[in-house]
């Protein structure tokens, strides 16, 4: 009887096991390299890609015209203006569009301004309630009251009532309320008097301007005097005071 044992034949090994181990090496450092500078390549070809969109898109914003009013201009309804107006303190009163807002003109009653409480008050809240940024109101002798820049922005009652009286009782010829809002709403008050007289009467003018005690939310009041030969310039300043300046009136040579 035979007894001849079959050898077990050997497991197959995994077919990485079967390269040669320099040979393993090199590939696959080969495919790390290769690896390495494929994502070196795409990284690049992006950061080039984006630099292109964005010089593309400068050049086409360039090309493109520049708007010349906001996108989003501020809300102008001249109709509500009008009806809010009090017809026994402003009549004749014209509004409209402008490209910051609504502009209104308009007369001051006669009698409207021997007491500036009614009138004051009133136009401190339109000035509140809407986007007016151009205001001129006309009294019977001529005398102007403007408000520039006011957009649903006012002042005090108080503190128009107080310019308008001194403009009117010392004779100016316009009274102007204005806020910047680009340089921090920096409020000022500007008085004009076209023809003062004489240096005695400008003289006398200053000594009344000095006797004005400026608001506090009011930045600065320019007080300008014209006479037959000097202009006269005080401004009362809420960081540097007071400061007065004169200088010869240029006249025409004809004259």
């Amino acid at each position: 009887m035979s007894t001849a044992v079959t050898e077990p034949e050997p497991s197959p090994q995994p077919w990485l096991k079967r390269i040669p181990a320099p040979l393993f090496t090199v590939v696959y450092g080969a495919l790390v390299i290769l690896v390495v500078f494929g994502a070196a390549m795409a990284a690049g070809y992006t950061a080039d890609t984006a630099d292109t969109a964005g010089a593309e898109a400068v050049a086409e914003s360039e090309r493109l015209p520049q708007p010349e009013r906001p996108f989003n201009p501020p809300p102008a309804n001249p109709d509500n203006v009008a009806a809010s107006i009090r017809s026994h303190l402003i009549t004749d009163v014209r509004v409209g569009k402008t490209d910051s807002g609504a502009m209104m003109r308009g007369d001051i009653v006669n009698g409207a301004l021997d007491d500036t409480t009614e009138i004051a008050g009133h136009l401190s809240r339109l000035l509140e309630q809407n986007c007016l940024d151009t205001v001129t109101l006309t009294s019977k002798s001529g005398m102007r009251f403007n408000f520039w820049g006011f957009c649903f922005s006012t002042l005090p009652p108080a503190t128009i009532a107080q310019l308008m009286d001194f403009g009117v009782d010392e004779g100016a010829d316009s009274v102007s309320f204005a806020v910047y809002p680009v340089q921090g709403n920096f409020h000022t008050i500007t008085l004009n008097w076209m023809d003062v007289g004489d240096t005695d009467d400008a003289d006398e003018l200053i000594e009344q301007w000095q006797e004005v005690e400026r608001p506090d939310e009011i930045d600065r009041i320019t007080f300008n005097g014209y006479t037959d030969d000097e202009v006269v310039v005080m401004d009362n300043d809420k960081k540097t005071g007071e400061a007065i300046k004169r200088w010869p009136r240029f006249t025409n040579a004809e004259e």
